[in-house]
C-alpha cells in the first residue's frame, strides 16, 4: 500500500465516522477536516515529485501513525 492510498482510505474511515456520529461530534467540522485534507492529498500528488510534497504526505499520514497499516518509514 503506497502512502496516498494509506491515506485515502483513512479519509474515507473518517468520514464514514462522522456521517455515523450520535451527534456528540460535530458532523459539519469532521467533514471539512477531512475535506480540508482531501485538498492537501490533492495538491501533494499534483505536484509529486519534489520534498515539500513527500513531506506533506508524511504529515498527513502521520495522524494515523497508530493504525495497523501505517509504515514505520512513513515517519518525519
Amino acid at each position: 500500500m503506497s502512502i496516498d492510498e494509506f491515506i485515502r482510505a483513512r479519509l474515507w474511515e473518517d468520514e464514514a465516522a462522522a456521517l455515523a456520529s450520535g451527534g456528540y461530534i460535530d458532523k459539519a467540522r469532521e467533514l471539512r477536516e477531512t475535506l480540508g485534507k482531501r485538498h492537501i492529498l490533492t495538491t501533494a500528488l499534483m505536484r509529486s515529485g519534489g520534498d515539500l510534497e513527500d513531506s506533506m504526505l508524511r504529515f498527513l499520514a502521520y495522524a494515523w501513525a497508530d493504525h495497523d497499516d501505517f509504515q514505520p518509514e512513513w515517519t518525519l
